[in-house]
């Protein structure tokens, strides 16, 4: 039998590390999680690696399977592919943000609500962040 070509880590994207630490975490092979997820194993191979594109319906198999948010890891599998800011860029920019939510929420094992927070949580979450209304001075 031949030998069975493995990924390694320095090959692959963001979103390819995180699955391979899944797989570690979980104890089980790429193709128990391809079945699991209904994505074929060579997608879900090829997906691992730098510069891929997996397809949203990709994403939102893995992620269903793997208890996250199909945006987690979107923004895993596009990270490299995102153009970078230019260094004199606003800080607070939305990309920025975004991208910190999701690591902050990855870091504490945080999982998406099961139920949309309420416009008024939302508001007050915003604020307590410190966001503010465009003609506020206050910054």
């Amino acid at each position: 039998m031949p030998a069975r070509l493995q990924i390694k880590a320095e090959d692959c994207s963001p979103l390819g590390r995180f699955i391979l630490q899944y797989l570690e975490e979980q104890g089980i092979s790429m193709n128990r999680l391809a079945d699991l997820s209904g994505v074929p194993q060579p997608r879900l191979r090829g997906a691992c690696f730098k510069g891929t594109c997996p397809t949203p319906e990709t994403l939102r198999k893995l992620a269903r399977v793997m208890g996250k948010h199909h945006l987690e890891l979107y923004t895993l599998a596009y990270e490299a592919r995102i153009e970078k800011l230019p260094e004199d860029a606003d800080d607070i920019s939305l990309d920025i943000l975004m991208r910190d939510l999701f690591e902050t929420a990855r870091e504490l094992g945080l999982t998406v609500p099961k139920v949309r927070p309420s416009k008024a949580k939302i508001r007050k979450a915003l604020l307590e962040l410190g966001f503010h209304a465009e003609n506020d001075e206050c910054a």
